[in-house]
């Protein structure tokens, strides 16, 4: 989720908490700052876009991890503030990074909730990562709480109210987005063997739905302004997990894709000089068409392969939005071709 969302998260707790501390101009702020502090480990983009995608939502955005920093910004806090209670002050500002957590797995993206026991990354989408109505709704709510004092905690909890009910409509509008879906492709007489509904942008008014027909992945959504047909479709192949792990025995970057997407898809391009595999993730993929406007054809999170014409890996292209990286084979490694070599 954006930051705008888990700021907005944060000062709709501390408002609903400022009358179980003493009186203070701190209070709110900090708990804007500790719903915002897991996403300090995006200062992991400056090592590289691979770096980005391995511990982006890592450590920092666990349950254990976010405790530890609750209580370290609950320490400092207490040293200036000293009528408020360091674990009053931890509780509030766990649950401002619970906030935060919370804002990120009903995403697609993923969170590594469990680390470091489990690498497992967390996802229920139910809301767009940039949600312009969600957002604005919340903001709405902690200006009237600033403005009319008496009514902060009231305006606050209605805030509240709205951050867990968006998510919970979004669920149930998925339901029946899948039930449409799944129907409609089988009127076509599709046989599908799975069918994926995700948020798109300006959910929940569009759904990206992915189905899985055999080897191909079919991308295609569905509006509620048109609920009886669904979007154009688009065929891609499935990347192979074999595939990409082969070619992480050259190139770690390959096997951390395995374990980052969800629904990984390639191209090939053949050429005097030798092959390239372009792997994407359908995830990253918007149906809505104003995106496609505003985006172009770039899609974050492409690992592009370059093999030469025995097969054997030369170099790999991860990119970002506005970022890309150059990834080497390591030396011993490089022998590995596509076909395990």
């Amino acid at each position: 989720m954006d930051p705008v969302t888990h700021i907005a998260a944060g000062l709709l707790i501390g408002q609903a908490a400022r009358d179980r501390f003493p009186a203070g101009r701190a209070l709110v702020p900090l708990a804007a700052l500790a719903a915002w502090l897991p996403d300090i480990d995006n200062v992991v983009g400056l090592f590289g876009a691979e770096a980005y995608m391995r511990y982006h939502r890592g450590y920092s955005h666990s349950l254990l991890g976010g405790a530890l920093m609750a209580w370290l910004l609950a320490a400092v806090a207490h040293r200036f503030w000293r009528q408020a209670g360091t674990g009053k002050l931890f509780i509030l500002f766990y649950l401002c990074v619970l906030s935060h957590l919370f804002l990120d797995c009903i995403t697609s993206y993923g969170t590594g909730v469990f680390l470091p026991f489990s690498d497992a990354r967390i996802s229920f989408p139910a809301v767009f990562i940039i949600d312009p109505v969600y957002t604005l709704s919340l903001l709405a709510l902690i200006a009237a709480s600033f403005l009319r004092p008496a009514a902060r905690k009231a305006f606050a909890v209605a805030g509240l109210a709205v951050m867990l009910g968006w998510p919970a409509l979004g669920y149930g509008v998925e339901a029946f987005v899948t039930a449409r879906a799944e129907r409609l492709l089988a009127k076509e007489g599709r046989r599908v063997d799975a069918v994926h509904v995700q948020p798109d942008a300006f959910a929940p008014l569009w759904w990206k739905v992915v189905a899985e027909e055999g080897n191909d992945y079919v991308l295609t959504g569905l509006t509620l302004s048109a609920p009886d047909r669904l979007l154009p479709e688009r065929r891609f192949e499935k990347a192979g997990r074999a595939e990409l792990e082969a070619l992480g025995r050259a190139a770690p970057v390959f096997s951390q894709y395995v374990w980052f997407t969800d629904y990984p898809v390639k191209s090939a391009a053949n050429t005097p000089a030798g092959t390239t595999l372009t792997f994407q993730d359908l995830r990253f993929m918007a149906v809505n068409p104003l995106v496609a406007k505003v985006r172009g054809d770039i899609v974050p999170f492409t690992l592009t392969a370059y093999l030469d014409p025995a097969g054997k890996l030369v170099r790999a292209l991860f990119s970002q939005v506005g970022k890309a990286e150059v990834i080497l084979p390591s030396v011993p490694a490089a022998i590995a071709s596509v076909t395990g070599g």
